[in-house]
């Protein structure tokens, strides 16, 4: 069952502001999972199972033998003493081949590991507990019935659920889904999602800024973290503060995509493109949250798709995805979780932020003989791009805690696995 934010109060100075939990709120209950569309089993990789897939037939289907050696009949080693017991080699059973006849009494057959048992035998003696040579085996030992015999069915009976509805399909799954044969699959798929970057300052890495120019680091944090959702990331460029351009690269993209994220633009100045473009269509709801940072967001349908419009500076478009976005892209993939786990870490230095707002601060989870500790890596800019890059996880502290101190318990979303 997937997690919700606990309610937050409104604190003084947030008037006119919705609460983390508000706006989660009021972005995926107008999300909807993706429909199911039938896949090749190779293509199903991150997608979540939109049905439950049977077995069609036993798995194994054959009883097969786990050993390289002889396939016997148990009853005639019984009284095999301490000189062993000879018996005659009748043939051989071999991979992916119908073995060489049956087995009869005094009989046996050399069998490799994985290959079918032959009619009549009951066990396999290993080829390290024999004499052989190329017509007779001394059996040194009684072998058991059953011994070193994969039965049919020993993994799946007919029937039987393989992988249930809701599953996300990794490769335990892909691969037990081909062993019994399936090589088509009904998924929610991975939503398409279409990464625009705003703003007159911007070029891209590689390209020389002029004075007043920064390098688009946005679309590629974006596009990481939307491969490591499990969704499809297409880069569509920088666009212009240019109203019209915007509006033609999104319909311009409109068939490819299942949802589309911008950043910057969509503030309160005079050149945010994103507002501009679509305030007076009520294609979406620009909206400020109570939190730091991240405060200004927008988001709504374009087409049908959902389209999440980000503040510019690069923390607020990392801790905007992980709040808003990468929970709503799980309930398009009809995954049961939609949120990151929370841990109990305690702060290794203070923490302050505006005491009205949910902040999300930066840190470093590290495991100790004392517990978790949680490290902040840095300032609280929200430009100071480095310091998501050392965290592993965001510190939460809630409404009304202005400083939260060093040694005091703070829940910590992850984002990766603590060090």
């Amino acid at each position: 069952m997937a997690h919700s934010a606990p309610p937050q109060t409104e604190q003084p100075g947030t008037e006119g502001l919705l609460s983390v939990a508000q706006a989660r709120e009021r972005v995926l209950q107008r999300i909807q999972p993706l429909s199911p569309i039938a896949l090749p089993l190779q293509e199903t990789y991150g997608c979540t199972l939109a049905e439950d897939m049977f077995a069609e037939g036993d798995l194994p289907p054959f009883s097969s033998s786990a050993m390289d050696g002889f396939a016997i009949r148990s009853a005639d080693v019984a009284d095999a003493g301490s000189g062993g017991l000879e018996l005659r080699v009748v043939g051989r059973a071999l991979i992916g081949h119908r073995p060489e006849g049956t087995v009869g009494n005094g009989e046996a057959m050399r069998i490799a590991t994985g290959a079918p048992i032959p009619a009549g035998a009951d066990a396999i003696v290993p080829i390290e507990q024999v004499v052989a040579d190329e017509d007779r085996v001394r059996v040194m030992e009684p072998v058991p019935a059953g011994r070193h015999i994969r039965p049919v069915g020993e993994d799946v009976k007919e029937g039987s659920v393989l992988v249930r509805a809701g599953r996300r399909i990794g490769a335990p799954e892909m691969g037990l889904l081909a062993s019994a044969g399936h090589s088509q699959v009904l998924t929610n798929p991975r939503p398409r999602v279409i990464v625009l970057s705003t703003g007159d300052e911007l070029v891209e890495p590689g390209r020389e800024p002029r004075y007043g120019q920064i390098p688009d680091s946005n679309a590629y944090t974006l596009f990481g973290a939307l491969r490591e959702a499990g969704a499809v990331p297409y880069l569509a460029g920088i666009v212009r503060d240019d109203v019209d351009q915007l509006r033609d690269t999104i319909f311009n993209h409109l068939v490819q995509a299942d949802a589309f994220i911008s950043s910057g633009g969509v503030s309160m100045g005079d050149r945010d493109v994103v507002k501009a473009a679509f305030f007076r269509r009520g294609d979406l709801d620009f909206f400020r949250v109570a939190m730091q940072p991240g405060m200004p967001q927008a988001f709504g349908l374009i087409e049908g798709k959902p389209y999440w419009g980000l503040p510019g500076n690069p923390v607020s478009v990392f801790a905007s995805f992980e709040v808003f976005i990468r929970p709503s892209l799980m309930k398009m993939m009809n995954r049961r979780e939609l949120f990151r786990p929370e841990i109990t870490a305690k702060l290794t230095a203070d923490v302050t932020g505006p005491r009205g707002k949910t902040q999300f601060a930066r840190v470093l989870v590290r495991r100790t003989p004392e517990g978790r500790v949680a490290e902040p890596t840095g300032g609280s800019g929200s430009n100071l791009i480095s310091t998501i890059a050392r965290a592993n996880g965001l510190a939460i502290v809630p409404p009304g805690v202005e400083t939260l101190h060093a040694g005091a318990d703070c829940r910590v979303m992850l984002f990766r696995s603590p060090e």
